[in-house]
């Protein structure tokens, strides 16, 4: 049976309205107390009911979600599930801003950022890039009490209530054993990996997906399938080159030596853009992220597969979790959230089409 209130004022000898206060903020309860009242509801796994709470609280609660620009193909997908999810909690009396700050600009962002604070911000959804001084955000956001997750791109030494997205290794070793398994066969194997060298000049410390893609990837072709010879090179983004043509370039030089490849970074068109004008249909062709072109591709046997991590998925639980945070008063750090991978080939394409399906929110 369901525990209410009155069951937990009972139980715990104190008024209704002390209970009612504690779960509502709608008067003054001794921390002491109200972390006993908490702790008593958790272990009986009390669960307030929605409509009441909204009625005491009678205001609308914002979550903001900032995320970056490039590439806008992942962005558009994280929005979608964003405003998926903010048309569910609309009528709960929640509002939802998404915000695409530009590449590199951290004023931006912090201008953003104090600007939601200054208008009531109640939680927030960070992308956790290096290309922003995410230590100064973070500071701005717990300066203000605000409590966030990450999402996308993680770093778990911050004070961070919980981090929704991939393991980036795991993504690696996901295409190490799908290539190395699917060589196993011939007995021996040319792999090239395509990854990046970041501009660390321009970037703060943090996270770098693409080095954890690769480590993990090596780590299990490595020790795995050590008859697969795997060769990395890394687009330069520091030359005048730009990345699309050096990309190009190592498919040329390549063409007809490589038994697999295996692309890392987000320049998702100039790779198949180069697998479209070079000889790799025999070739095993992965890489990370979804647009059009890489459908397209998918469905042509221009690319072998896709190392899918759900966007989409990523956004819409980010908002329902701050939800979730908010509405239980916890400020305790929860459990992450990994959105696992998967591979997608031409035969299983219709997962992505049918995942894009997802209802759009209310008007």
């Amino acid at each position: 049976m369901h525990i209410t209130q009155k069951d937990i004022a009972k139980k715990l000898g104190i008024s209704l309205i002390t209970v009612s206060r504690a779960f509502n903020d709608s008067g003054y309860v001794s921390p002491e107390l109200k972390k006993r009242i908490m702790d008593y509801a958790k272990r009986e796994s009390y669960v307030p009911h929605r409509g009441s709470q909204i009625l005491v609280r009678n205001k609308t609660r914002v979550i903001a979600v900032f995320t970056s620009t490039f590439p806008s193909f992942v962005w558009d997908d994280i929005e979608k599930g964003v405003m998926s999810a903010a048309g569910y909690i609309r009528a709960l009396n929640y509002e939802v801003h998404f915000f695409r700050i530009p590449d590199f600009d951290t004023e931006c962002y912090l201008k953003m950022l104090k600007r939601e604070i200054r208008n009531g911000l109640d939680a927030a959804a960070f992308l956790c890039m290096r290309m922003y001084r995410m230590k100064e955000i973070v500071a701005l956001a717990e300066k203000a009490g605000i409590p966030y997750v990450f999402y996308n791109v993680d770093d778990p030494e911050t004070n961070r209530l919980c981090y929704i997205g991939a393991d980036y290794p795991a993504g690696g070793r996901l295409a190490a054993n799908f290539i190395g398994k699917s060589l196993s066969l011939k007995g021996t194997g040319k792999v090239l990996v395509i990854g990046i060298n970041e501009d660390v000049d321009r970037m703060t410390d943090g996270p770098d997906i693409n080095a954890k893609r690769i480590r993990g990837f090596l780590e299990v072709l490595n020790s795995r399938y050590p008859f697969v010879v795997s060769r990395v090179e890394y687009i330069n983004m520091k030359v005048k080159t730009g990345a699309g043509a050096q990309i190009k370039k190592l498919l040329k030089n390549n063409e007809g030596k490589v038994d697999a490849v295996y692309f890392v970074p987000a320049y998702t068109g100039a790779f198949l853009d180069g697998l479209e004008t070079y000889d790799y249909r025999r070739v095993i062709t992965l890489l990370h992220d979804v647009n059009d072109q890489a459908l397209r591709c998918l469905e042509n046997d221009f690319l072998t597969a896709l190392v899918f991590q759900d966007p989409v998925l990523q956004g819409y639980t980010a908002v329902r979790t701050l939800e979730n945070i908010l509405e239980s008063k916890t400020r305790e750090r929860q459990r992450d959230i990994e959105i696992a991978h998967t591979l997608i080939f031409r035969e299983n394409i219709n997962y992505l089409k049918n995942h894009y399906l997802m209802p759009e929110p209310e008007n």
